[in-house]
């Protein structure tokens, strides 16, 4: 299994650590409602976040050893802002086959510019969209980013 792991890509391998990683902080969570409240609710709603992380992390697992995925590689170009808080809510990147792919990011993205490398890791079942001109992603398994434009 940890032969399997090491085979993963690494923006894959973080984002299965990180999954594993939110199940172990809902874990102590769960000790110290149980040691200080005792209260069963609480622990049972806990316990089923446990199990959600834990079988989410598993599931990307499975379809990273078994290659259910596409890297899709390319170059950023452009971004688009949330007006308020000024975070990156959309990239639009040309993929190396002259694709342009609008990308909605779900995660706080600090160093990408325009001119950056990224390689987006996609499950194959994923639906894509039209919007003018441009395919259009809700989703993706990990981004990695190299360098700035």
């Amino acid at each position: 299994m940890i032969k399997s792991f090491k085979q993963i890509p690494e923006p894959l391998q973080k984002q299965i650590l990180y999954r594993l990683g939110w199940g172990a902080a809902a874990l102590l969570l769960t000790i110290a409602l149980f040691v200080y409240t005792m209260e069963i609710f609480s622990i049972l709603f806990c316990v089923a976040v446990i199990i959600f992380f834990i079988v989410n992390s598993f599931m990307l697992f499975r379809r990273a050893v078994i290659g259910d995925y596409v890297m899709i590689s390319g170059e950023c170009l452009g971004i688009t802002v949330t007006p308020l808080r000024r975070r990156t809510k959309m990239i639009t990147m040309r993929s190396e086959n002259n694709l342009t792919i609008k990308v909605m990011i779900r995660q706080r993205l600090k160093k990408i510019s325009a001119g950056s490398k990224i390689v987006l890791y996609v499950a194959t079942n994923v639906p894509v969209y039209e919007s003018g001109g441009a395919h259009l992603l809700h989703t993706y398994l990990a981004l990695d980013t190299k360098g700035g434009g």
